[in-house]
């Protein structure tokens, strides 16, 4: 694990969550029962304006075989291209918090999370919605696209939280891409 190269993301605890969110211009349903990642991929990279390949594309280009994808695989064969990266791999001992979502999105990345939503699945979130109090999470809401079933949807933040992991042990794994 590398140690983060943006100190600017950390956030103080003092510091309050705010409402923001980072929509890409085209989503992206996945076609096949185990592209999530692609999907998802796809999705954020069509807010950058250049031609994004079709998911058969994808799949040949990156030699990508049926199951799921994680991040050090997506980021060892760079498929988010020469665009400004975090992900999970740069918090080397940090904890990943909803915080730490609020201020990728807050610092306009575009962000993909794996989670439980459906077993090992990436989904691309779009927003992060500070309601109520300052610190109940069970008041905030986070609004997610999710490529399996080509729909959004809004859950409490503390679920979200609590299903950013999947049956193989992978805890809040997300890549964050910097919008132009």
């Amino acid at each position: 694990m590398r140690k983060c190269k943006d100190e600017g993301l950390k956030m103080r605890k003092s510091e309050s969550y705010v409402s923001c969110g980072m929509v890409p211009p085209r989503l992206y349903r996945q076609e096949k029962n185990w592209t999530c990642s692609v999907a998802a991929i796809r999705t954020i990279l069509s807010a950058f304006g250049d031609k994004v390949l079709s998911e058969a594309e994808f799949i040949k280009k990156y030699d990508l075989v049926k199951g799921p994808h994680y991040t050090e695989e997506i980021m060892s064969k760079k498929m988010l291209g020469k665009k400004k990266v975090l992900s999970c791999l740069d918090f080397a001992n940090q904890e990943i918090s909803l915080k730490l979502l609020n201020n990728l999105l807050k610092e306009k990345y575009y962000v993909m999370a794996e989670c439980l939503y459906n077993c090992a699945h990436w989904v691309v979130v779009l927003a992060y919605i500070a309601t109520g109090g300052k610190g109940d999470l069970k008041e905030h809401r986070i609004l997610f696209y999710d490529p399996y079933y080509d729909e959004t949807r809004l859950v409490r933040a503390d679920e979200f939280y609590e299903m950013w992991c999947d049956i193989d042990g992978h805890r809040h794994e997300f890549i964050a891409v910097m919008s132009a």
